[in-house]
């Protein structure tokens, strides 16, 4: 089990949704900082995450995981605030197949930078203490999503770099442990407007995929994010988890080939 009490936690994500409810969750666990990364500081959201335990200091850094430099210059930011990361939580998630750049590079390319860019500061041979990183995907990571192919595209690339970097060869070494996190569909802004999101919602045969998706039962953001905590907590390393209607599964990937 891992113990957050007194660690630092850097979650870089947005505020709406299962965002704001692990930061909710993470304040009561008397962690030491909360440092949380994005694009858009919610002001109210900070004041009142800050309001729910005086002891912890809380910290917003802007940051564009769409631009390298940029997220490095944020990095630099988090290391004169503490000096080393405990725990990473990336959380950051964009549904806009339409935009293919952004979708990969929100989804897939700026968690890789961020893990990059973190690492030396978790990595116990380096400047860190060892730690967890947490990287959360989708359901659609573990299957198909006809309606939003280059999301799942996005999300597949999150748990095979996230199994990847928990190989046991880094692990000894490092002493960072990584697993991932996919939630079924949960209510959130993510989920409004989606055949203008789809690639594939212009097209009259895929309609009934879009609708299919928006009229699907939806677990709560409170409850997604409770998960998500709880997985932090057992900390597995390589563990791949689905995340649905308030249920924490592992699930056992199919290894086919080893060196």
């Amino acid at each position: 089990m891992f113990d957050l009490n007194g660690k630092n936690v850097v979650y870089v994500g947005g505020f709406s949704g299962i965002g704001y409810q692990v930061c909710h969750l993470l304040m009561k666990k008397n962690i030491s900082h909360l440092i949380v990364m994005g694009r858009m500081e919610n002001v109210e959201m900070m004041q009142k995450l800050q309001a729910e335990n005086s002891s912890v200091e809380v910290v917003f850094i802007h940051m564009n995981l769409m631009d390298r430099a940029n997220i490095e210059q944020a990095v630099k930011q988090v290391m004169g605030v503490i000096k080393h990361i405990d725990v990473l939580i990336n959380g950051a998630g964009v549904l806009a197949d339409k935009d293919m750049e952004t979708t990969m590079g929100v989804n897939l390319m700026g968690m890789m930078n961020m893990v990059w860019l973190c690492l030396p500061y978790m990595d116990k041979m380096q400047m860190g203490q060892g730690g967890i990183v947490m990287n959360i995907a989708s359901v659609y990571g573990l299957e198909p999503a006809p309606a939003f192919p280059v999301y799942a595209a996005a999300k597949h690339g999150v748990i095979g770099f996230t199994r990847s970097m928990a190989d046991q060869h880094h692990y000894q070494h490092t002493g960072v442990a990584f697993f991932v996190v996919c939630p079924g569909l949960t209510t959130s802004e993510m989920m409004v407007n989606l055949r203008e999101k789809s690639m594939m919602g212009q097209q009259s045969y895929a309609g009934e995929l879009v609708k299919a998706m928006g009229h699907a039962k939806h677990q709560s953001p409170e409850d997604c994010a409770m998960n998500i905590v709880n997985a932090m907590e057992i900390m597995k390393n390589g563990a791949v988890y689905l995340c649905n209607m308030g249920q924490l599964k592992e699930v056992m990937p199919t290894n086919y080939w080893h060196l």
